[in-house]
This record gives structure tokens, sequence and C-alpha cells, in this order.
């Protein structure tokens, strides 16, 4: 069985780590992968890092053994679409779980053939909010995650950069300074 965790990753924050480290626990997948996303096809991001650098951000702070950080989205054909990644991925392992927020829930059936991402995944849904929301269970299959809501968000974390505050604590400390030096530059 194996996790799949993707996302921009525009910095990875210590909630990304809890989050996957929570899933891990209580799934324990034969592989637990974590996908930066090049170009996030569905995702509007002003001032995003490279990709090498979020990638290698992703190797420095998820360095336990048991997770993989993945390059493949970057060398799969452009858009990098999740059902392309799952399609690829699927040729290997028959259980593949897909690990994605609350907010990503909302808007899943938005996401490129989220039907096809369906039949060959199960949803792994981690909590973003403080207030139950129904509307978007219709008809979408998950499993909701057992952990705290950790109200860490990579745009929080680039908006406080941006206005001079303190992101310690938030950001690994392996790539805390090269995150503040990063997104101060660019003065988002």
């Amino acid at each position: 069985m194996l996790i799949l965790f993707g996302g921009s990753f525009n910095p990875p924050h210590i909630g990304h780590k809890i989050i996957a480290e929570i899933a891990y626990d209580e799934f324990k997948p034969e592989k637990f992968i974590i996908m930066p996303s090049p170009t996030p096809p569905h995702k509007k991001i002003e001032h995003i890092a490279d990709y090498t650098k979020r990638y290698l951000w992703c190797k420095d702070v998820f360095n336990d053994n048991y997770f993989e950080v993945s390059n493949l989205e970057a060398i799969l054909p452009k858009p990098s679409y999740t059902v392309k990644t799952i399609e690829y991925l699927f040729h290997y392992y028959k259980v593949i779980y897909l690990l994605i927020g609350e907010d990503s829930l909302i808007n899943f059936k938005k996401w490129y053939k989220w039907e096809d991402i369906l039949k060959k995944t199960k949803l792994i849904v981690y909590p973003r909010y403080f207030t139950e929301k129904k509307n978007y269970v219709d008809n979408v299959e998950h499993i909701m995650l057992q952990s705290p809501i950790i109200d860490i968000s990579s745009t929080l974390i680039r908006e406080r950069i941006k206005n001079g505050k303190t992101v310690k604590g938030m950001v690994d400390d392996k790539i805390i300074d090269e995150v503040k030096s990063f997104y101060s530059y660019y003065n988002l």
C-alpha cells in the first residue's frame, strides 16, 4: 500500500510534517511518497519558489527513512495532473491512498478527471477547519484522518515573512533561514 501526499509545498512547513507523521502512524504504508508539484495546475500562486528549491526543501524536511520525496511529477508530461501521477503509480501499487486537505476535498470535483482518481485511489483527508462542513462529502468517499487541526499554511508563512514576522516553529529549522531569505527577497 502506498500513501501519496502531493502539493506545492511553497514552502513545506511543520503542519505538512505533522500530518504526514500522523498518516504514516495510522496506516503504516509500505511506501509513503511526498510529491512536490512542479506547477500546480489548479492553483494560482504568485512567487512560487522554483521546483528544485521546493523539492530540496521537502528532502530536508521529510528526511525520515519511511518517507520518500519523489520528483516523478517533474519527469511526467506537463501539466502535472494528479490523475497522471496516479495512473503511473498504479502500475506498481494496486492500493493507493491519496492524502489531501479538507480544503482540497471541497474543490475535489473540480480536479482534472477526479472520477478517474477515485477509481484508483482512496482519499485520506486531514482536517483544516474548526467547523464541520457537510456540503463537500456528497459522492466523494473519503477517510477523515484523526488529527488535530493545524492552522498553519504556506500562504500564512509567506505573509508573515512579507510582514517581517517570525515563522519560527512553523518551518523546520533545517530550512528556515533559506525560506526566510527566499521569500523576503521577493517581498511578496
